[in-house]
């Protein structure tokens, strides 16, 4: 007699000593059939929630009730599911298993394996027979880069001045990667970054680059003004990455305030005693400036004839 064969017989004799009499359609082994859907992805960025779930379903096939372990292979992520549920004859009942990673876990695929065995079959013990289900999941855990800037706080240049500042940029990353960090420039108001006005160039030297997946730099840059500006100019300085999205906005926390004020008028002043000069009398402008231009001339012409008339009286004389 074969093996199976056998094991048949053997469970109609205990399914007779039951008071069960098996019918010709009756399932006359154990089994059951586990079927689970994909995973989401789990995001493991600080303050993440770091979990997901895979939902599952057993389905017993059979004319009995059957209770079936379950057991599950997590590797370096943590588990949590039922260890063990009854499923009815003919009918399906449903588990959930609670998958969490560490934060900053190395981004990838991680394998998650889930048994079901059958251990016992109305009622009698049957996990000798081995009737059991397993399914395979790949948990995917995604990759995070988080970026923080230590700026060096409000500045204000005068027109023409070049600006040299430091700052330093820090990531914290899951993947292994190089950033290069670049300086923007913003007008108040704004929410992109246009053209820079003239006068405003990057002359920093060299790059400034943060290598991940933990990584730092100090960046140091220098910045050109426009030499001959007529009104006050007010914005932000940007200190970024290209993965970064700081809201083009000077309220961002990668910006910083930079104020360049206009260039200086400076009209020499001519002394005329203790108390003041022409321009403190006639004023500073283009008009006060003309005028006194007039009043020294006039001046010299006076100076001039008086000397010529005293010349003449002599000769006459």
């Amino acid at each position: 007699m074969s093996r199976g064969a056998f094991i048949g017989f053997l469970l109609a004799v205990m399914l007779s000593l039951c008071g069960i009499a098996p019918t010709a359609s009756a399932q006359v082994t154990p089994q059951v059939e586990l079927e689970c859907l994909d995973p989401s992805a789990i995001e493991v960025y600080p303050g993440s929630s770091r979990t997901t779930i895979v939902y599952c379903t057993l389905t017993n096939p059979t004319t009995f009730v059957e209770n079936v372990e379950l057991t599950y292979q997590t590797g370096v992520l943590a588990g949590a599911g039922p260890g063990s549920v009854t499923v009815g004859a003919e009918s399906e009942t449903e588990f959930q298993l609670s998958l969490r990673a560490e934060e900053g876990e190395d981004v990838g695929d991680y394998q998650v394996n889930i048994t079901a065995l059958v251990t016992q079959w109305n009622g009698i013990p049957v996990s000798f027979l081995g009737s059991s289900d397993e399914e395979e999941e790949i948990v995917e855990i995604l990759p995070f880069t988080v970026c923080s800037l230590n700026g060096p706080g409000p500045m204000t240049v005068d027109s023409g001045e070049d600006l040299v500042f430091s700052a330093t940029y820090e990531c914290e990353s899951n993947e292994e990667n190089v950033l290069e960090v670049s300086l923007h420039l913003l007008e108040e108001g704004s929410t992109e970054e246009r053209m820079w006005p003239s006068g405003f160039n990057d002359m920093s030297d060299g790059e400034c680059k943060v290598e991940n997946p933990m990584g730092s730099a100090v960046c140091e840059f220098v910045l050109t003004t426009p030499p001959n500006l007529e009104s006050k100019w007010e914005g932000c300085l940007i200190v970024v990455d290209v993965s970064t999205d700081p809201e083009w906005s000077c309220s961002s926390s990668f910006a910083f305030p930079l104020t360049v004020n206009e260039k200086d008028s400076l009209v020499p002043s001519v002394g005329l005693g203790v108390n003041g000069s022409i321009l403190d009398d006639l004023g500073s402008g283009e008009e006060g400036a003309l005028l006194v231009t007039g009043v020294v001339s006039l001046f010299i012409l006076a100076a001039v004839l008086v000397f010529l008339s005293k010349r003449r009286g002599r000769k006459e004389s």
